[in-house]
């Protein structure tokens, strides 16, 4: 396997792409007795299957065959620097694998500068936005978790029916959103994002459109019942205001970008998506020198590009290698589109600021730290005999599968920094025996109960509120 030292380039604005219409794998057949390799060491389908199968949805997914060897990947890379004694903390290494964090941070603090260049939202905009067909609206949410359980139906409807009667009496709505509701707005007081027509469940959305400023109602959906309440103008000015200001940014923003590439004639290569599938296929390829977009004065190289993907998560690696033409030809544009974007911050005089790159390099230290600690290593105690990380890995790995330790992939700057510096490689062909393996043992364990999904326990079956 070929492995690269070279300085990591920009790739920190693709931490914000991480959705891709998967297409394809974008991956060969490769071994089918290897499911991925990590600098020197590999991973076997037996292994990999013994992981997967303890899958609490006890499902052997290609997916998460795919996911945990990337996971297996990333920590195996770390431990072998640790075994060869790579320097991993000190400034020089930091100052690499941060470049791209550091490119992004300049690129916020320039859209921070054309945000306070730009004209102020009109002072009413609030109230014509609360008058529109747009709804600000808290609910509290009271799950039916099985559709046929007629009694448990029962009793979360008369529940949900009371919360109505004393939202309606003038006890605060916010309270007991946070007290009563079983989903994540919660934290935002029952809020849920503003949103028009056509966006919501049709059930939920009659009543949040029927009832008038203050008025609480109820509605069921597939989930179970909601206490609906819209809140009166005055308490959501502020919310409306941010959420308008909101819009204003994203309409400037992309009339911003969209004129930059236009000026800049960005223009996406016809070789580039498949020298992005060759990279996917066989990671020596990311030292070609396709060009994959070109702009008055600059050019995107396949180089370039490869280290904005190791940067990436590995579900949104995993999401960008099986994605569409157009959505890779989507995702070369945008990373160009930084350059051009950079290019402009430096002409602006953007710089990081000390305190900045001190915050960045405290965070990989504490990311790093974190992840050593979780192969037993600690600040006095950074080193391993050769061949011992492996089994740290595996045993790390185990401990992952049976949720005996939170699933937690390596900070992005220090994966891309290893994935570039030792190299890795995942087999096709390894993976999806994985998951027939998986498969096998998971049938062995366990032959689980399934209902045809025409039985009515498989509708939704749950009543509406009136």
């Amino acid at each position: 396997m070929a492995t690269r030292h070279k300085r990591i380039t920009a790739r920190g604005a693709t931490l914000l792409l991480l959705a891709f219409a998967a297409c394809g794998t974008g991956m060969p057949e490769g071994r089918s007795d290897i499911a991925a390799e990590a600098g020197t060491i590999t991973l076997t389908p037996d292994r990999l299957a013994a992981w997967i199968s303890l899958n609490p949805s006890g499902q052997a997914t290609i997916r998460a065959a795919e996911f945990a060897a990337l996971v297996w990947v990333d920590y195996a890379l770390l431990a072998q620097a640790i075994e060869q004694g790579l320097p991993l903390s000190d400034s020089a290494t930091a100052t690499i694998a941060l470049e791209p964090d550091i490119i992004l941070q300049q690129l916020r603090d320039w859209h921070d500068t054309l945000v306070s260049r730009r004209p102020r939202i009109a002072a009413d905009r609030a109230d014509s936005l609360y008058a529109s067909d747009r709804r600000v609206l808290q609910h509290i949410l009271l799950r039916v978790d099985d559709p046929n359980d007629a009694g448990r139906i029962g009793e979360t409807r008369a529940k949900a029916e009371s919360l109505v009667a004393v939202a309606r009496s003038g006890a605060d709505f916010s309270e007991l959103a946070r007290e009563h509701s079983q989903d994540a707005s919660t934290a935002e007081n029952g809020y849920l994002p503003i949103v028009g027509r056509g966006v919501l469940a049709p059930e939920f959305e009659r009543t949040a459109w029927r009832i008038g400023p203050g008025e609480v109602g109820g509605a069921g959906s597939r989930l179970g019942f909601h206490v609906v309440r819209r809140p009166p103008l005055e308490e959501v000015r502020d919310r409306l205001t941010a959420y308008a200001e909101s819009l204003a940014t994203q309409r400037a923003d992309s009339v911003y970008t969209t004129g930059l590439r236009i000026r800049k004639a960005l223009t996406v290569t016809p070789e580039a998506v498949s020298a992005l599938r060759r990279f996917f296929a066989a990671h020596e390829g990311r030292t070609d020198g396709d060009l994959l977009a070109t702009w008055d004065g600059g050019a995107l190289s396949l180089d370039q590009a490869a280290s904005w993907i190791d940067a990436l998560p590995p579900r949104a690696y995993l999401d960008l290698r099986g994605a569409s033409d157009v959505a890779l030809e989507a995702f070369v544009r945008d990373i160009a589109t930084q350059y051009l974007i950079l290019g402009e911050a430096n002409e602006g005089g953007v710089r990081l600021l000390g305190g900045q790159q001190a915050g960045l390099f405290d965070g990989y230290r504490r990311g790093l730290r974190e992840s050593l600690a979780l192969l037993g290593l600690t600040d006095s105690t950074t080193s391993l005999p050769a061949g011992e990380g492996a089994g740290r890995v595996n045993a790390l790995m185990e401990a992952f599968a049976r949720d005996q330790t939170r699933w937690s992939p390596l900070p992005s700057a220090l994966a891309a920094y290893l994935r570039a510096t030792l190299g890795f490689q995942l087999h096709r062909a390894g993976l999806e025996r994985s998951v027939s393996l998986a498969t096998d043992l998971i049938t062995a364990q366990v032959t689980p109960l399934t209902a045809p999904e025409d039985a009515p326990g498989a509708r939704d079956t749950t009543p509406p509120l009136p």
